[in-house]
């Protein structure tokens, strides 16, 4: 009998470890699932964003959607979602598509709150949000006196979480520089931060793979370009000469660049030197 008993207990353990190793190969094969469907996510976006194609980043979000369904609770997830919520937000206000803006703006606001309520020591979601907030006040700047102080204090306790993110800068340089004076705007500072910005991205890039890396690692090339609207603002054209070639040297194809900002520019150049 006892060996009976013994023999039982073994193989009991046996089976339930070959369910536990079964589990755990499930669970593996999702989250590798998982990663390769944010990866998916968010490279659609960001060159869809860049070539300024609206039907590739609603791909992108389509995807991070599908991953949503599959981990609702994985906050690369969440934060890739409304990280292309934003990128769409920003397409629907430049191009004055309204329904394309509005499909996004509410839920993308929510998430992103969502995840800075939640992971109140993440950089990254403080960071997003204080750009969708941009956003929102670039397509009514009714919103301004309400969330442009939100934004600000948003982008100071990203900076207090992690002094090295970029994207908090990036954002930064943007609100001096959209911002009126009387409100606290300064072209001077919004060309510190975005310098600071582009100094971190580049030590970003050169301290480990972002290109396969699921961390956030956008807004470069954005850094680039506003900086040199800054620099236009000041007179300074061979200087926002230099950095739009630079951001054409990192990605050919930003149409805002490409097909905007630089030829705008020339055009002053070229009326300068004629006057």
């Amino acid at each position: 009998m006892r060996t009976n008993f013994l023999l039982a207990i073994t193989l009991f353990a046996v089976a339930h470890a070959s369910t536990s190793f079964g589990q755990n190969a499930i669970r593996s094969n999702l989250d590798s699932v998982i990663d390769s469907l944010i990866a998916q996510g968010k490279n659609l976006t960001e060159e869809g964003y860049l070539t300024w194609n609206k039907d590739q980043m609603l791909r992108g979000y389509a995807i991070l959607e599908r991953a949503a369904i599959m981990s609702p609770q994985n906050k690369l997830v969440k934060y890739y979602t409304a990280y292309a919520g934003y990128r769409l937000m920003t397409y629907g206000m430049a191009t004055k598509q309204d329904k394309i803006y509005g499909q996004f703006a509410d839920q993308t606001e929510e998430s992103a709150e969502s995840l800075t309520e939640k992971y109140s020591d993440w950089s990254e979601p403080q960071s997003l949000l204080a750009a969708i907030y941009g956003i929102e006040i670039a397509h009514s700047w009714l919103k301004g006196s309400i969330l442009g102080p939100k934004s600000d204090q948003l982008l100071k306790e990203a900076i207090s979480n992690d002094s090295t993110n970029p994207r908090a800068y990036l954002v930064f340089g943007i609100s001096k520089l959209n911002t009126p004076s009387f409100f606290g705007g300064s072209v001077d500072q919004a060309i510190e931060y975005l310098s600071k910005s582009i100094a971190l991205y580049e030590r970003e890039k050169s301290g480990k793979d972002t290109l396969n890396s699921l961390n956030p690692n956008w807004g470069y090339e954005d850094a680039l370009a506003w900086l040199g609207m800054a620099y236009e603002k000041k007179g300074r054209y061979a200087d926002a000469l230099n950095v739009y070639e630079k951001a054409l040297q990192s990605q050919p194809n930003y149409a805002r660049v490409k097909y905007s900002l630089l030829p705008e520019l020339k055009k002053k150049m070229a009326s300068a030197v004629q006057k």
